[in-house]
C-alpha cells in the first residue's frame, strides 16, 4: 500500500480547483469576457496537472512497497 495520504488530500483539492476554474470559465463565457475565460481554462489545466502529479507513483513509493512486501514473507 502506498502511504500518501497528504498527496491524496492535495489531489482532492486540485480537483476542486479544476471545478472552480470550469465554473469561472463558464461565467466568462456567459458574460463574454475573454480574459476570464482564459483564466478559467488555465485554472482547469493547473488543477488537472496537479491532480495527475499528486496521484502518480514515484520511485520512492515503489521502494517502500517492495520493502514492505519482503518483510511480510
Amino acid at each position: 500500500m502506498v502511504h500518501g495520504e497528504l498527496r491524496i488530500v492535495l489531489a482532492v483539492l486540485a480537483t476542486f480547483v479544476a471545478l472552480f476554474g470550469l465554473a469561472y470559465a463558464i461565467d466568462g463565457l456567459i458574460f463574454d469576457e475573454n480574459n476570464v475565460v482564459l483564466s478559467g481554462l488555465a485554472t482547469v489545466a493547473l488543477g488537472i496537472v496537479a491532480f495527475v502529479v499528486m496521484l502518480t507513483l514515484h520511485p520512492k513509493d515503489l521502494e517502500d512497497f517492495e520493502q514492505h512486501r519482503h518483510r511480510e514473507s
